[in-house]
């Protein structure tokens, strides 16, 4: 086997074991970025972090064939967040710009936004167990492939 065929291999046999650690990390990081909101501090940053990671787990689990379709559930509700807190963001400017406290636009972010993560954060533990019983084998098959590709590397 050549170092190109072993490296593809090693892509597509740890995509399941990468996926579904994306897949659990997330929520906790979600969860953390809604508790670090609570201290006060501005969640801009680690937001757009954990979107980041929704992209690329969204990516990485749209490839895994053996693996339900509601894998793709958890990432549609968190683009739906995004999408809403960007029009309930422009709300809050137009309300403050019009000599409002924006205490509306803020309460109806919560009373909308916050309920559809937590039903993200199910989802996410929920497609995290499917890709679990679909790949039993994932993380034996990902080491495999890397200790393979890492011989072939060395030897070469």
């Amino acid at each position: 086997m050549d170092l190109k065929a072993a490296k593809a291999e090693l892509r597509e046999k740890s995509r399941p074991y990468q996926t579904y650690s994306y897949y659990l990390i997330i929520p906790i990081f979600i969860i953390l970025v809604f508790l670090i909101s609570l201290v006060g501090y501005n969640k801009g940053t680690f937001g757009t972090i954990v979107f980041v990671f929704v992209i690329f787990a969204h990516v990485w689990a749209s490839k895994l064939d053996l693996v339900r379709k509601r894998k793709h559930v958890a990432p549609i509700l968190m683009y739906v967040t995004q999408g809403l807190g960007v029009i309930l963001m422009v709300l809050l400017v137009t309300e403050v710009s019009a000599g409002g406290t924006g205490n509306i636009a803020l309460g109806l972010s919560s009373l909308i936004l916050l309920p559809i993560e937590i039903i993200a954060i199910v989802f996410f533990f929920i497609s995290a167990n499917d890709i679990k019983k679909a790949y039993p084998t994932m993380k034996e098959d990902a080491k495999a492939a890397r200790l393979e590709y890492q011989e072939l590397r060395r030897s070469k």
